[in-house]
């Protein structure tokens, strides 16, 4: 079954119903794939401009914010000044402030129990005389990129400023598209002790913390979300420095029971659907009457909200509402598509949670909607998204880190390990690995010879 829900006021938009049972292949890949587009196609418009700001530095940075943003500069506008920053907390609301601090505070506990759980070095015995371990350092330098373009984000500067500075980050560089004054995003880069913060977003953001400029020094990783065109950057200049994770438009399955409130679920997936045209907000039930009632509960939300035409846009693209024939079709599916928020609106939350096997977040219960996430808990809300759930994970601590092994071999291990490393560098044809062994032990002769 496919049926489309035309809402008596022609203002209002067309959502798609469908029972997974009946679905037809195209549509479940629309649905599934949802905004992951042919990245390859966006990668060709994106490398011209990476390769203009390698060349020309700030000038091009100057450039491309006069072309995409609609904003002229100097060299010495781009980074915010002290000055700039004191102006911030003059003219913001103190209660925005609190609660700037607020969220500060909920996040360091959260990230700071990460990072009490992490094993900074540990080191085992494997035979006698040989240990093997490894170390956990920080990055030296970390850009966080926090999108802009439709709206102001200070959560997300937070948010990944927060364990970067757990996880003992010298160097912390924030950079957002100039939209307006920025006041509240500044305010939350200050109140995380970000060290410097510039006006610069999209591509040439990416290109100026890749190879740096005369204004912005290059950084050792770029962690953030954007849109398609950033993460193509991202992906283009993966090698040159590290990345988080491909990330894009917003997204949220709703896994809801016969006994979810059909309002909470309407009201989840229009805040979905708020982010960006190419949002999706998906409810997964095995209720058709709680299917059915969420559709009447988003025409009769949607009018009461500020962005209405973006919604609609996300409604009529990759939101729908999917009706399966029980919990375990609703399981399977939500693993398939792997979302970056997944809700659990069931009587018994905790009974599905080890059976979700791909998901950002997960948010368990009824009165767990994803922006307690986004805005006060504490978990991290940069995640992966378009199904790379399934092999990415959520930024955190251990985004801003880097393991290093190391070894320790006594001179009898090593005669212990030597018929190894003889059998094995003869097989790879790599003779001089075997000296190594040879002139520390002096054997004289081989173990083995590999047959012609």
């Amino acid at each position: 079954m496919k049926k489309d829900i035309v809402p008596n006021e022609a203002t209002l938009p067309i959502i798609q119903v469908y029972e997974l049972k009946t679905m037809n292949a195209q549509d479940r890949t629309r649905i599934v794939r949802r905004a992951r587009v042919d990245i390859s196609e966006v990668k060709k418009q994106v490398l011209p401009i990476i390769e203009d700001v390698r060349a020309r530095g700030d000038q091009a940075i100057l450039d491309y914010l006069e072309k995409f943003d609609g904003v002229t500069l100097t060299k010495k506008d781009l980074r915010v000044s002290e000055t700039e920053i004191e102006e911030a907390y003059a003219k913001t609301d103190p209660i925005v402030i609190d609660m700037i601090r607020r969220q500060i505070e909920l996040s360091q506990k959260f990230h700071r129990e990460q990072f009490k759980r992490m094993d900074k070095q540990w080191e085992i015995e494997v035979i006698p005389g040989v240990k093997l371990g490894q170390k956990r350092t920080p990055i030296e330098s970390a850009g966080l990129y926090v999108p802009g373009g439709t709206a102001p984000y200070p959560t997300v500067m937070q948010i990944l400023a927060v364990p970067a500075k757990i996880a003992g980050v010298q160097r912390i560089v924030g950079v957002t598209p100039p939209r307006g004054k920025n006041y509240e995003v500044i305010i939350a880069a200050k109140e995380a002790e970000i060290d410097e913060i510039y006006r610069v977003g999209g591509v040439a953001a990416v290109a100026a913390l890749t190879y740096g400029t005369e204004t912005i020094k290059p950084v050792d990783k770029i962690v953030g979300p954007g849109n398609t065109y950033v993460t193509a950057s991202k992906l283009l200049v993966f090698g040159e420095v590290g990345i988080d994770m491909p990330a894009g438009p917003s997204e949220a399955i709703i896994i809801a029971d016969p006994e979810a409130n059909p309002a909470y679920c309407a009201a989840d997936i229009l805040a979905r659907a708020e982010h960006d045209p190419n949002a999706a907000g998906v409810l997964v039930t095995w209720s058709k009457e709680v299917a059915e009632k969420t559709l009447s509960e988003i025409v009769r939300q949607l009018p009461t909200l500020s962005r209405g035409d973006i919604i609609k846009q996300s409604l009529a693209r990759y939101s729908a509402i999917i009706v399966t024939r029980d919990k375990a079709e609703a399981i399977s599916f939500t693993n398939d598509y792997a979302p970056e928020h997944l809700e659990v609106l069931t009587k018994n939350p905790y009974d599905l949670l080890p059976k979700l096997t791909n998901a950002g977040s997960i948010f368990l219960g009824y009165y767990t909607p994803v922006p307690v996430g986004d805005y006060a808990s504490g978990t991290n809300h940069v995640l992966p998204t378009g199904g790379w759930a399934k092999m990415f994970s959520p930024v955190g601590v251990e985004t801003f880190m880097k393991v290093s092994e190391f070894q320790s071999v006594t001179r009898k291990s090593l005669e212990n390990l030597a018929p190894i490393i003889d059998v094995m560098s003869e097989v790879e044809g790599l003779d001089a690995h075997w000296n190594t062994i040879e002139q520390r032990l002096q054997r004289g002769s081989r173990l083995w010879k590999k047959q012609s």
